[in-house]
Order: C-alpha cells, then structure tokens, then sequence
C-alpha cells in the first residue's frame, strides 16, 4: 500500500487527478480493476466504510454525499439523523439525515414526500399476491385477500368475495349516490334483501306504488296510479252519498286479460265477498268490479265515499303473467274532523 499511496498523492496536487491501477485516470479518482476479466479469483472492488448504527448516529459535521455502509442495527436507536437506518446497507448523507441508497418499495419501506401519478396509456398495473391481506389500504379500510380472492371494505379478513363492515350496526356502509327511494323501479327486475347472515340475495319481484287524494278539494289531487302494465284511478273529485267506482285501464295499447279474484268490500253499514270471475281490461279506464248478483251491473264493485267504502281484491293478468294486489278506500272524514280522502295502493309480483 505504501508503493501505491505515494506516487499517487504527488500527481494528485498537479493533475487534479487520481489513478488507481491506471495511469490514465478519466475522472478526478479512478479505480480501475486489476483483473477486469479471466479467471483468477483475487478480489477487485472498492471498500466503503463499515459501520453499526450507533456509529452513524453519533457523527456530527458530515458532509452531505458521505457514504457508509451499516452493518448492525442493533445498536442506536432510528431516530434523529438515524431515522432511515431501519436495516443494514449502504447509506449516504442528505445533510440532514442518512438515507438509504436505492431504497424502493420492492426493497424496503418509505413514504412519498409530494404526490406522484402513474400515467399508464396502454400499460397495465397488476398486483400478483397468493396470502390474505396481500394488498390493502391503512390497513381494513380496502384489503384484498389473495389467497382466497376476496376484496374487504372495513374489513381485512372478508368472508365472502365483497364484504362491507361499516362499523356501525344497522348500517349497510354502502351507498349509491344517484339512486335513492324516489327513483322509480324498474320493470321486470328482482328486489335486493339481506339473509340472517349479512348476505346480499335476490328476492321475490315485488314492486309497489301508493297514492293518497283528496274529495271535495279546492284543488283536487290526482288519484292516478300507474304500476306494471295497469293505471288505476278514483274519477270523482266530490264525495256523495251514491256508489262510487275504481276505474281501470290497460297502458300497453291493447286489451288486458285475466282473472279478477278474492274480492272483499266493506263500509259502516256492512260488508261482503265477491266471487272470482274473469275481467278484460281495455286501454280506456272503465269501471272495474266483478260479479254482484244484487248490482244491475254485475261488472262493478261500488263502494260508498260517506259510508268510508273499502275494497281490495287481487288480478292475475295471464298477458304479462303479472298478479296485482289492490287496496281502495274513500271516506268523508266526517268522525275524524277532516275533509274527505281516499288512497290507492297497489302492489304487483312477477
């Protein structure tokens, strides 16, 4: 070493220049390999400074761009210009702390210190994991289970291939904000449910439709209901002691058939059932009912607006292979201090 220490020393003050095994350097130190190729097994390198934690920890005036390499994290402590050193490796000083060199997230932990954005084009991200909570943000909040392909929202451990936990009982966590309880219903379709056990089902199609109105009003309300391929209506806008009807139209442009059934009638004076028999409903509203031997019209059901008429009855339709259910009711509202009212209610299953 002596030899090589000198000779190299005396040039390094004129040339600005250092050689290592060259007597050429191309930068102001140059080491260059004894044996840059072949066999031979004697060791070419250079040998940066090995130190523990502690060593680095207590240095004081370092220059930035000093290099070390950590060889024992067990002693110091990862705090103050040490916060970095978590594991042995090489690490150069910022000036303010040392920081490990090529640290990655392949590698190593880190932090972002400003935002960053993945412009991906025609590129692809994929995460490829086999173990649960392979991939996960702050821990629950959204966890993907690799090892059971499952994804977890405030959960790191789902249970099925989605699962919610919200946190709060009674509380669903999930939310669709352009669709709420005044978005009509879709035709055609099948209703969500929950089982005992938290798990989104499919439930029987069932669709309703209310309309409540007011009778002998300044500004009538209007009673029409439209529900599947069916409009109902109450046509009177004056509550009178003579028989009143429901009134019915088919909205698909041609007749409706099927079976009316089930129907029971009551009012303060009385009450009575009414056999089942078949009804053709066509596009312009007319007067529904069923077979009243006591009625001039066996068609009609009549209630009565001052004797608080009520009726409901069921309809299967064996055109759209659609059953309705249907609650009817006016009244005067004379006991109770109000004006006079009434509702439609239907509800329809497919």
């Amino acid at each position: 070493m002596k030899k090589l220490v000198l000779p190299f020393l005396i040039p390094c003050g004129i040339f600005a220049q250092v050689g290592i095994n060259t007597s050429m350097p191309a930068a102001t130190l140059e080491i260059a390999a004894k044996n840059a190729t072949g066999i031979t097994t004697a060791v070419d390198g250079m040998l940066i400074p090995r130190i523990d934690r502690q060593r680095a920890q207590n240095m004081t005036a370092i220059p930035v761009s000093t290099l070390i390499y950590i060889n024992d994290t067990s002693t110091g402590a990862q705090t103050g210009n040490a916060i970095n050193i978590d594991n042995t490796g090489f690490y150069f000083f910022n000036g303010t702390a040392w920081v490990k060199v090529n640290a990655n997230i392949y590698n190593s932990d880190g932090a972002l210190t400003e935002n960053r954005t993945v412009t991906q084009t025609d590129h692809t991200l994929a995460f490829n994991g086999t173990s649960t909570n392979a991939f996960s943000v702050n821990g629950a909040t959204f966890s993907v289970d690799a090892a059971n392909n499952r994804v977890g929202i405030g959960t790191s451990v789902p249970t099925a291939k989605m699962e919610i936990a919200s946190g709060a009982d009674g509380s669903s966590g999930l939310k669709f904000t352009n669709i709420n309880n005044t978005t009509p219903p879709t035709s055609n379709t099948s209703p969500l449910g929950i089982d005992a056990s938290g798990n989104v089902v499919v439930q029987s199609s069932v669709t309703t439709s209310f309309r409540s109105f007011n009778i002998n009003a300044t500004t009538p309300t209007s009673s029409s209901v439209a529900i599947g391929s069916l409009e109902f209506r109450y046509p009177s806008t004056t509550c009178t002691n003579t028989d009143s009807y429901l009134q019915i139209r088919t909205t698909t442009g041609t007749n409706n058939t099927g079976i009316i059934h089930g129907i029971y009638r009551t009012a303060q004076n009385g009450s009575g059932f009414i056999n089942s028999v078949p009804l053709t409903i066509t596009p312009t509203f007319a007067n529904i009912g069923a077979g009243i031997p006591s009625n001039p019209n066996p068609a009609l059901i009549p209630i009565n607006c001052t004797q608080d008429g009520h009726a409901q009855f069921t309809f299967f339709s064996y055109v759209d292979k659609t059953f309705y259910r249907l609650s009817f009711h006016i009244a005067d509202g004379d006991g109770l201090g109000f004006g006079a009212l009434g509702y439609i209610f239907v509800e329809l299953q497919r």
